[in-house]
């Protein structure tokens, strides 16, 4: 299995927090490492990932990835964007699907969506004592063990992929997704979409050929 850094580093060199160097951008990368973990388990019955995940206040936490980006952030960055990731398809498809479906929320959204699954729930409870204090190292998260959250994600899952079914790829450089259909990205097209991507205003967008020529929308 491989370390919760490879992930983190995928959702990094992509812009998935966002608000880089933030508070905000620390929070939603957290909370999209959980939400692919969850959906790991979902699609295929096993975590995508062992490391800890301890439940705070604002939801869940892998503490390492936090003191990583929150100590370290340039040279975390610098790694990320060096990463040349070597994915399963399993894993590339649970990652882009995440992305898809909750790249473009905010940290604080991705904040409430984490308070409605009854794993962070029960671990945070059971590390607050009756003053209110939170021992963060008895909240650990136990997410297989949650069916009802299992079953919440697999239904979202199963909303996207059916309302996409009719796009036969998409790609997401830079956080953004793009969607095409009946041919196949070239390089020279990959780097359009790169260009593209730093001044879109979007965080979904349509791709197809006209006359040869990659058009955007």
């Amino acid at each position: 299995m491989r370390d919760v850094y490879d992930f983190a580093k995928y959702f990094l060199k992509n812009g998935a927090d966002s608000l880089p160097n933030t508070y905000d951008g620390n929070m939603k990368l957290q909370k999209l490492l959980v939400l692919a973990n969850l959906a790991y388990v979902a699609e295929f019955g096993e975590l995508l990932f062992s490391d800890e995940v301890l439940a705070f206040k604002n939801g869940c936490v892998v503490e390492k990835v936090r003191l990583r980006y929150k100590n370290d952030y340039n040279g975390f960055y610098t790694d990320s964007l060096n990463y040349q990731p070597d994915f399963t398809e399993n894993e590339y498809s649970v990652l882009n699907d995440v992305m898809a479906v909750f790249g473009s929320a905010t940290a604080k959204e991705l904040s409430e969506i984490n308070h409605t699954f009854n794993f962070w729930k029960e671990a945070f409870e059971k590390g607050t004592d009756e003053t209110g204090f939170h021992d963060k190292s008895l909240s650990v998260v136990d997410m297989l063990s949650q069916k009802e959250d299992i079953e919440k994600m697999k239904e979202i899952l199963n909303s996207y992929q059916v309302s996409s079914n009719n796009v036969e790829a998409y790609e997401i450089i830079n956080g953004i997704t793009f969607c095409y259909d009946g041919f196949k990205l070239t390089d020279e097209m990959i780097d359009q979409l790169e260009t593209f991507t730093s001044s879109a205003d979007d965080d979904t967008y349509s791709v197809y050929l006209d006359d040869g020529r990659l058009v955007i929308y």
